[in-house]
């Protein structure tokens, strides 16, 4: 990753979301008091890097204990851990200037019985463009939905 590290390398206790509709959020939670260690400076952003793998947003969440991570199922298998298992987590700090040149965006089911669904990319890309994009920048989608 190209951005900074907060004040060193953290090791946290892998758990689940708290409540199965914040599973869909793709946010990641964690104690209020782990979460100002995740504080981006300038920025109501709280990010962290999970494993040496990937960026996500963190939010408090009063039900995690202090030193646990929630991930929901897809996090938690792209990071290749499980519940109860320890990982690394630090705080991602994005550097100065920063632009995003590529963006890669896998869209998986996350309820049983809908992997035979089809998504077509062209009706997608508005509804990307809406929540993702911001106006004045160009974006193109391409996919082998």
């Amino acid at each position: 990753m190209a951005g900074r590290l907060g004040l060193g390398s953290t090791t946290m206790i892998v758990t689940n979301t708290p409540a199965k509709d914040l599973a869909y959020t793709n946010f990641a939670y964690c104690s209020p008091s782990d979460l100002r260690n995740f504080s981006v400076p300038g920025s109501k952003l709280f990010l962290a890097l999970v494993g040496d793998a990937f960026v996500l947003s963190l939010s408090a969440h009063e039900s995690i204990p202090t030193g646990h991570i929630a991930l929901n199922a897809i996090q938690r298998r792209h990071a290749r851990v499980s519940t109860g298992d320890t990982m690394t987590v630090n705080r991602f700090v994005p550097p100065d200037d920063f632009n995003l040149a590529l963006l890669t965006l896998e869209l998986e089911f996350v309820r049983k019985g809908t992997n035979n669904e089809q998504v077509d990319a062209v009706l997608l890309d508005p509804t990307a463009s809406e929540e993702i994009y911001q106006p004045g920048y160009d974006n193109r989608t391409e996919g082998n939905f």
